[in-house]
């Protein structure tokens, strides 16, 4: 696995649409502070010392009144090992606050970080014990590592409506409660295995998994077990390129909410390391984002399934063409499937009753009713184990750097899909949209 790409990818949540690896989240906390952004301004030559400026908006570190949290990361080059650090703060009221602070260290492939981001933090140490191939190929490798995550402030997550109804009454008034969505109190640490085996980032066939523990007797406040697991083989056609891609992943239900799987995309910890996201007034905070990972249901974003296990497979046929001034494009015809069992402890906005029956739906009530206190009327609504989708996927790019629009025309669930472009009834057939932001930190050799 390429650790650059991994950095930048947990940082600013800028991946592929198609996940090639299945990977322990102590990878990603470690990996993650502050990213390896392919036009980082060259201070010092001599000592190898390069700068970048820190922006993104933010309702809570700006205040009211403010805008953004401004700050400003370093690299630093010390032979085999590099040193980042990172400030930000925000330019309202709390002005004065760090609005976020990270730092991270590699030595001989190893590395350790820690973040301050969001309300959230986390420190993380991981170490290669087995590795195959030269640097480049990381033909295989085997990896363990720690991690602490916890949370100390929920106003900095971006909260959802979760409605206090009467099971038993439906008729009744409901009460919207905002919610953070989706992370848990205190302080979560684990211990994780990560194996790789393929001929590099991009080998076919590729196999990946990692496997993870919650250490409640360390001082944690939580125990729990977590797999996750990928296969991907890829191939040329004449005039095309396809990838099949198989993973699942299974959590134990005692496990805090953001170590579980969100079906359209990368889970919960993977999103909260991008600052443009799960905050007030984040970038993309109000935009169908898609960071790739899990089951990857990207026709569902809207909806934030929330599981504690999945098997998913994806199918890609793609064409690119390339131009000789550095733009390049792509388009890609994807089905994407998924087997969920049970029932996600949380759909998005709504709430199941407790028999699973009827799910209270406030986006089918008039103008004015999906406040506090408002009249509630409950609708039936089928919860399946069978979630796919399937579209179109565009990408344009220019050299390492390209953006991803996803159209997933075709949703198994209508009801619990992203609304169409443009408003309208939720049908099986209609066009949808997500973005994805992409950055090739060391090229795009090999996609």
């Amino acid at each position: 696995m390429n650790p650059s790409r991994v950095v930048l990818c947990s940082f600013l949540g800028l991946c592929l649409g198609l996940p090639s690896a299945a990977h322990g989240q102590w990878g990603i906390t470690a990996k993650a502070a502050l990213p390896s952004i392919p036009y980082w301004w060259t201070a010092s030559e001599k000592h190898r010392v390069e700068l970048l400026p820190l922006v993104w908006t933010n309702d809570i570190d700006g205040g009211e009144d403010g805008c953004c949290v401004l700050g400003a990361a370093g690299r630093f080059r010390f032979g085999p090992s590099t040193l980042w650090f990172g400030l930000g703060f925000g330019t309202g009221q709390d002005g004065g606050t760090p609005a976020a602070v990270e730092a991270a260290a590699t030595v001989n492939d190893g590395a350790f970080a820690f973040r301050s981001l969001h309300g959230r933090s986390s420190f993380a140490a991981f170490y290669p014990i087995l590795r195959g191939g030269n640097d480049h190929s990381r033909e295989k490798h085997v990896s363990v590592g720690v991690s602490s995550v916890w949370l100390f402030d929920d106003r900095y997550i971006e909260p959802v409506p979760l409605f206090e109804c009467s099971p038993t009454a439906p008729s009744l008034p409901c009460e919207a409660v905002p919610t953070p969505y989706p992370w848990s109190d205190g302080q979560d640490n684990s211990l994780v295995a990560e194996v790789v085996w393929g001929r590099g980032e991009w080998s076919s066939p590729r196999l990946s998994g990692s496997l993870g523990a919650g250490l409640e007797w360390v001082g944690g406040d939580y125990s729990w077990f977590r797999t996750e697991l990928a296969a991907q083989v890829q191939g040329d056609l004449r005039h095309a390129n396809w990838i099949v891609r198989l993973s699942g992943g299974w959590i134990s239900n005692d496990s805090p909410l953001e170590r579980r799987f969100l079906m359209y995309g990368a889970d919960p910890v993977n999103r909260w390391l991008n600052p443009y996201l799960d905050v007030g007034g984040a970038v993309f905070a109000g935009v169908p984002y898609i960071v790739p990972g899990g089951a990857n249901l990207r026709a569902y974003e809207t909806t934030q399934p929330l599981a504690d296990g999945y098997v998913g497979a994806l199918g890609v046929l793609s064409r690119e063409i390339e131009t000789a001034s550095g733009f390049w494009g792509r388009a890609d015809g994807f089905l994407e499937t998924a087997w969920i069992p049970g029932i996600p402890d949380r759909i998005g906005p709504e709430e199941l009753n407790e028999e699973a029956a009827f799910l209270f739906d406030w986006r089918e009530l008039p103008e004015g009713e999906d406040q506090a206190q408002g009249q509630f009327r409950a609708r039936s609504l089928h919860v399946p184990h069978i979630w796919a989708d399937a579209g179109l996927a565009l990408t344009a790019g220019f050299h390492r750097v390209a953006v991803m629009a996803s159209l997933p025309v075709w949703a198994s669930v209508p009801d619990f899909a992203n609304a169409p472009i443009g408003g309208g009834e939720k049908k099986s057939f209609a066009l949808r949209g997500t973005l994805t932001i992409i950055f090739f930190p060391m090229g795009r050799v090999g996609v």
